[in-house]
């Protein structure tokens, strides 16, 4: 039985509390499908001077960051037991490191921990979406794990989820956000959606392609995507028999209008591959991921190059050699 392990930023807020919020309902998913998430909190504090001196404001600063970091973990082990199942809660269960960057200090916790996804929370913007802030948009630039995030407000959404959507475009992010999706869905004992997204471009006046040139290449391309669609979804059920993943092209005006088309439930997560110019093994949110990030009505999962959960084998298809 797979364990997937989930690693909260964690500060005692809102944020904190909607980030908890999506980790128990992946846990409740997991449950539902007799496989495991287990989860951690952790807070990442000032890093105070390395060198203690005698200085009475050096000591009572060191204390007080110490006292911050040990109220920290308490109000993450109220929270935790109150989402999750005690054998839900990994060991530590909330813990506290010092770092210069709250980013820094994440990916350090999560490559300590052996961890397969994070979560981090909204600090901003409209209830339902994701606001990036700087730590959330640090990481998203720069880190080797999944990150999931939890819209504004996801504290009030309880049970499992519903079914896992991924974007998909041919390339080897979009084939690496694929394979990650597989072994979630396939875990967690869910549907799989494959997507492709066709944002149509404004008519340019006067249009210098007629006036239904635009429709024209949509079209050509959300027939192209469709069968890109169907070729990924093949193979997908291939590599994890238990899934038979359905395909949906979005069209629309804008990407509020794309989103909506292709059916995205209030109980479904949307998964999206880093973009192109990114390091290896390391998520890069280009412009469009960011777009997709910021209008999406459902929790986003980006995903690095690389990802160890794209990677992993189902159980059921793994062969021992004699």
């Amino acid at each position: 039985m797979a364990t997937t392990s989930v690693l909260v930023g964690w500060l005692p807020d809102e944020a904190g509390r909607d980030s908890v919020a999506w980790a128990a309902r992946a846990a409740a998913t997991a449950r539902a499908a007799e496989s495991v998430v287990r989860v951690r909190c952790c807070t990442v504090l000032p890093r105070t001077w390395p060198f203690p001196t005698s200085n009475a404001a050096d000591a009572d600063y060191r204390r007080w960051v110490r006292e911050r970091g040990d109220e920290s973990v308490r109000a993450a082990h109220d929270t935790l037991t109150e989402f999750l199942d005690p054998g839900e809660l990994d060991e530590p269960a909330a813990f506290h490191v010092d770092n210069p960057a709250e980013s820094a200090g994440l990916i350090g916790a999560a490559a300590t921990h052996h961890t397969d996804l994070v979560v981090l929370g909204s600090t901003d913007g409209p209830p339902g979406r994701f606001t990036s802030g700087s730590t959330s948009d640090a990481l998203l630039h720069s880190s080797r794990v999944p990150l999931a995030l939890a819209p504004r407000g996801y504290a009030e959404r309880r049970g499992p989820f519903r079914r896992l959507a991924c974007a998909y475009t041919g390339t080897e992010e979009s084939e690496d956000a694929v394979d990650t999706a597989a072994v979630l869905a396939d875990r967690w004992g869910i549907p799989l959606h494959l997507v492709a997204f066709a944002p149509r471009r404004t008519t340019t006046f006067p249009p210098l392609g007629g006036y239904g040139a635009e429709d024209l290449v949509t079209a050509q391309w959300a027939e192209q995507a469709t069968a890109l669609l169907r070729a990924a979804a093949t193979r997908v059920a291939e590599s994890h028999p238990t899934l038979a993943p359905t395909c949906a092209v979005g069209v629309g005006g804008g990407w509020e209008d794309v989103l909506r088309s292709v059916d995205l439930g209030e109980d479904d997560v949307l998964v999206l591959g880093s973009s192109r110019p990114g390091p290896v093994a390391r998520v890069f949110l280009g412009s469009t991921a960011s777009k997709i990030v910021r209008h999406s009505p459902v929790p986003v999962i980006v995903v690095p190059r690389g990802s160890r959960l794209g990677s992993a084998r189902p159980a059921h298809s793994s062969k021992e050699t004699p």
